[in-house]
């Protein structure tokens, strides 16, 4: 699931600095990455401050089997877990990604869009708790947080990309100025 806004040209030109040009890339890259922190941090004051009543904040002390343990949810980490990915991402829709705001923790990710590949009680808890965005279908997107939560801000999506476009002219034109 994305929220969509289409911009023609930054995508090929970020490829070709990548290509060409990695230290012109990375600084504007890494000013993009910047401007969207803010969005993304909004994002993330979107996370509950406990998930469901038995999922702790902290690991268990003894596992009692060799598989890795449940990721937990600390709340603090996973709403500071938004993070925006910025630069020449993967074709979604037919058009390549130059934005991504994603969650970066585990506990956090499980919350989000548990249930994709699997429909069990947790699955079914977690929906009750908080209802998904899209389809419950197994092996379709889901989301119960992301998804809304950049929806619902989508005039500061297309501030932040509108702003990445004037970015990268301005470094591009004062590197072939000077």
């Amino acid at each position: 699931m994305t929220v969509r806004v289409d911009v023609h040209g930054i995508s090929q030109a970020l490829r070709e600095l990548r290509s060409y040009d990695k230290q012109m890339y990375k600084q504007i890259t890494t000013k993009m990455a910047n401007t969207a922190t803010g969005l993304a941090a909004q994002v993330g004051s979107d996370f509950p401050d406990k998930a469901l009543t038995r999922w702790k904040g902290t690991p268990p002390k003894k596992r009692r089997s060799k598989k890795k343990p449940f990721p937990t949810y600390p709340s603090a980490a996973v709403r500071g877990g938004v993070k925006p990915k910025v630069g020449v991402g993967r074709v979604v829709e037919g058009q390549r990604t130059i934005l991504r705001i994603q969650q970066m923790t585990a506990g956090g990710a499980v919350f989000d869009s548990a249930g994709s590949r699997t429909d069990n009680l947790f699955i079914k808890n977690l929906d009750t708790y908080a209802p998904t965005k899209g389809t419950s279908r197994v092996g379709q997107l889901r989301s119960r947080v992301l998804y809304k939560a950049v929806e619902k801000r989508q005039p500061q999506v297309e501030g932040v990309v509108a702003a990445a476009v004037r970015i990268t002219d301005k470094i591009v034109q004062s590197s072939i100025n000077s």
